[in-house]
């Protein structure tokens, strides 16, 4: 029997472990997500990113459940806080007459928890340094994985402002080793 989850785009990404605010705009997107919480197992939350091809969505989704919500003063839009469960792949994508999207899925095997070494402890410890610069990102990580090398890219996947295309590359991977090389470059590049 196929997997089917209903769909919300959106720019940011959480990750398996993670917990993140999005916002959820009245109209169409609120209506989505509507369609979303009658859903007993979460909704997907799939990248969508407009600057690299247009409009475009990423296949490489996390499934998410709510854990809190409240609503802007500002627009009304609602600040959804969601954590996520595991990545799937979406094999196919269909539209409702209201616009709800939802998706045939399978699961994507979550990367295996690694004991981090000595010499990648540069990771834990500049991540802690972003935790304590942004306390809602401290709070928002409730139990913390440091000895955990897939914890600890993970989050970073999740702050850094990579491409969503290079995301959607590493996750893609069996662990966490490619999205380590990978921050590590970063990290070492001279600002």
């Amino acid at each position: 029997m196929k997997q089917s989850i209903p769909l919300l785009f959106q720019q940011r990404h959480v990750l398996p472990g993670g917990r993140m605010p999005i916002r959820v705009a009245p109209g169409p997107q609120m209506d989505a997500f509507k369609a979303a919480l009658t859903s007993d197992i979460g909704f997907g939350i799939c990248m969508f990113d407009e600057a690299e091809h247009g409009h475009h969505f990423f296949h490489i989704g996390t499934r998410v459940t709510v854990e809190d919500l409240d609503t802007s003063a500002l627009d009304g839009s609602l600040i959804v806080t969601v954590y996520g469960h595991e990545n799937f792949r979406i094999n196919a994508l269909e539209q409702d007459d209201s616009g709800v999207f939802s998706g045939e899925y399978d699961i994507i095997p979550q990367w295996p928890e690694v004991e981090i070494r000595n010499d990648q402890i540069v990771l834990a410890d500049k991540l802690k340094q972003m935790f304590n610069k942004h306390p809602e990102l401290n709070q928002l990580n409730l139990n913390k994985e440091f000895n955990n090398l897939s914890w600890l890219c993970q989050r970073w996947l999740e702050i850094l402002p990579v491409p969503a295309s290079e995301k959607q590359a590493l996750l893609n991977t069996p662990n966490c080793q490619d999205t380590y090389d990978y921050l590590m470059s970063i990290m070492q590049k001279p600002h």
